[in-house]
């Protein structure tokens, strides 16, 4: 199975497009949370479930044996109600020959042109994903989106320092001081010649 489909229109929620999470695993991976209006979720859920059980018969077949499904399906309610769609794409994969393979998602713009947009929480875009099945006697049959590409319809960048905006401050009439930039702290500065050696 590798056809690459289309997610409506959502909002990034925790995006790692523009650089791999390393946090859970040092290889990196890129994900994106996408949350969806309800009818659209429900619709485009409907198309997802066509392509799991499709799969899912296949795999019974080759198998000769009706498989046991693993619980969690990658587009679903959260706690909140939401309707949220997972994504994720490995940034590097080790053959079991040890060679390495690397891949990035790329971003494009509301028209359609590659851009290299820092895509933040709270961005409107579309993802291009490749469902991707999967079985193992553990968890059972199971169905990944692993993430290819990313539309920025609207932007709300990512910029790393957070700015006001993050801390909840919205422009207001007043005191208007000379723009500062950002400059390291005792104890930032102390964390980044860590993080720069390995001890």
């Amino acid at each position: 199975m590798s056809n690459t489909i289309t997610t409506p229109k959502g909002i990034a929620k925790y995006p790692y497009v523009n650089e791999p999470n390393t946090r859970f695993n040092p290889m990196g991976e890129y994900t994106c949370q996408l949350v969806i209006p309800e009818e659209t979720a429900l619709k485009f859920k409907e198309q997802l479930d066509k392509i799991y059980e499709d799969e899912y018969k296949r795999e019974c077949l080759l198998k000769n044996k009706k498989l046991k499904k693993a619980p969690n399906f990658p587009l679903a309610q959260d706690e909140d109600g939401d309707w949220v769609l997972r994504s994720k794409q490995p940034a590097k994969v080790e053959s079991k020959a040890g060679k390495v393979y690397e891949f990035s998602v790329k971003i494009f713009d509301a028209q359609g042109k590659l851009c290299d947009a820092k895509v933040g929480s709270g961005s409107s875009v579309k993802l291009a994903i490749e469902p991707r099945a999967w079985f193992t006697p553990a968890l059972g049959f199971g169905i990944t989106l692993n993430l290819k590409a990313v539309q920025v319809i609207e932007l709300v960048e990512y910029g790393g320092g957070g700015g006001a905006s993050s801390f909840g401050f919205a422009a207001e009439e007043g005191y208007v001081g000379e723009e500062l930039k950002e400059v390291l702290t005792t104890d930032t500065a102390a964390e980044a010649t860590d993080d720069a050696f390995d001890f």
